[in-house]
């Protein structure tokens, strides 16, 4: 049983560290929280539904064709929507919030109920100790961890991703030596945008998709990049894993109805002990 609990937690808490991401990509460059990530993770699911049922596209083409849209629609969203609101924190939050309510409800006029996503990752069951499990579980492990060892590569070694790092450090220095602040900001949106509709995609085949399952991955990835440490992208990776592992160990040692209780229960525990986070640093304030 433990072992069954863990891979499947563990294989949750890759969606959490996924999405999370979006939040600290985000929050990074413009020290603000985007809320209307989870709802973009929900429209990235229903995005590769219609796709994988119209077009029938094997996995891997999927994945890439879902977050390029979703790139392209988080720079035009930054675009027309988001870069109106950065004058101030509280009219941003409202205004993403809006936007996820937004998307929520677009989709829910053509699908109000839960439907089925197709097996695009195959349906055979994979055994490893005494676990077993679909396939899809192994595609949502390897599938964040070459997202996040592209990403890490990207920051590392391009002059794209060394330009968003600088921004993220300081936007008007970074504006002082030639980077295009618009651009970057924009990319950024562009990224976070992508990795949660990957995510959508990576969790559908394993449950039923519907139009408000944005809402509660949402704030558990909002908790994970909040317990690893909201400006750390190590720190939400790992603050995902040990909230998918900590809940599925929860719902299957005590009780189902206390699953969802702790994300929460971890995100309060860390304000309180450490707001910062696990790993994430002091935000230095400008005056």
């Amino acid at each position: 049983m433990f072992d069954q609990l863990f891979i499947g937690g563990l294989a949750t808490g890759c969606v959490y560290a996924v999405v999370g991401l979006g939040f600290t990509l985000v929050y990074r460059t413009l020290r603000m929280v985007n809320f209307a990530q989870g709802h973009v993770f929900m429209a990235g699911a229903f995005l590769g539904l219609v796709i994988a049922e119209r077009v029938h596209l094997p996995a891997l083409p999927l994945l890439l064709v879902v977050g390029a849209v979703a790139f392209v629609l988080g720079m035009v969203l930054e675009r027309v929507v988001f870069r109106r609101l950065y004058h101030n924190h509280e009219v941003f939050i409202v205004g993403s919030i809006g936007l996820g309510i937004v998307l929520m409800n677009g989709v829910r006029v053509f699908f109000p109920e839960p439907v089925p996503f197709p097996k695009v990752f195959g349906s055979e069951v994979v055994q490893i100790g005494t676990a077993r499990f679909q396939e899809g579980y192994l595609w949502v492990v390897l599938s964040t961890l070459v997202l996040v060892v592209l990403l890490h590569a990207m920051f590392t070694f391009t002059r794209t991703g060394r330009a968003l790092r600088a921004v993220a450090a300081d936007a008007e220095i970074a504006g002082t030596v030639g980077v295009n602040v618009k651009r970057a900001i924009a990319l950024t949106f562009g990224l976070s945008f992508a990795v949660a509709a990957i995510a959508g995609v990576l969790i559908g085949p394993l449950y039923f998709v519907s139009f408000d399952m944005g809402d509660m991955v949402g704030l558990k990835a909002f908790s994970a990049a909040v317990f690893g440490g909201i400006n750390s992208i190590p720190g939400t990776i790992l603050g995902g894993l040990v909230i998918g592992v900590l809940e599925n160990f929860a719902g299957g040692y005590i009780s189902s109805a206390y699953k969802d209780l702790v994300a929460f229960v971890i995100l309060l525990v860390m304000l309180v002990w450490r707001p910062t986070g696990l790993l994430g640093r002091e935000t230095p304030v400008k005056v």
